[in-house]
């Protein structure tokens, strides 16, 4: 399921890529562990209400391992090299009582970082992927970060099937889950089939 595709931006080529990973909390925690020692990271959620927010370690989100949504889109997070800064942007939505601001740090200026969609379990059966991106690849810190995850990834994964890694704790329980590729409301033709 990995990818690549380009796109221009002022004349600037921007290439993106992508991949996916099958992984229970106890194999996100041995990956971002290792990710963590490699490389000097810190990470930041796509989205606050609080204002700009950052936090060194991934494992300590509330829902790591846990896919609160039922689709591939999880908790969301931007990875940086610790010295680099994070551009937020604010903005106002609407809430039960009115306006209000919130923040994301989405933003055009964050071309040297990595994104990361935390996948998990979902109401007891269903696995989703953790999946990570670059929108910038042809950036040498973002290139970098993706590369060193993906290594990681790759090291710690027992098989690929249809370009998912696989990770260990998950593939052990491989008969308990549902391996959903993209909502766990999706019919089970779709899901992820081992051999």
């Amino acid at each position: 399921m990995g990818g690549k595709n380009g796109a221009k931006k002022g004349g600037i080529e921007l290439t993106k890529r992508s991949f996916r990973a099958f992984a229970e909390r106890e194999d996100l925690q041995s990956i971002f562990v290792q990710f963590e020692n490699a490389v000097n990271v810190y990470y930041v959620p796509t989205y606050s209400d609080t204002g700009k927010a950052e936090i060194d370690n991934i494992e300590k989100s509330e829902s790591f391992g846990i896919n609160e949504s039922g689709s591939q889109l999880g908790e969301q997070f931007l990875a940086f090299l610790k010295g680099q800064k994070c551009i937020w942007r604010e903005y106002q939505c609407k809430d039960g009582t009115g306006l209000k601001t919130r923040y994301t740090a989405l933003s055009d200026g964050n071309e040297e970082c990595i994104n990361i969609s935390l996948g998990g379990i979902y109401k007891g059966n269903n696995l989703l992927p953790t999946t990570i991106s670059s929108m910038h690849y042809e950036n040498e810190t973002s290139k970098k970060l993706f590369d060193e995850l993906k290594k990681t990834i790759r090291k710690m994964s027992v098989k690929t099937i249809d370009g998912y890694y696989i990770c260990p704790c998950a593939y052990i329980k491989r008969d308990n889950y549902r391996f959903c590729k993209i909502d766990f409301k999706s019919p089970k033709e779709y899901d992820l089939k081992f051999q």
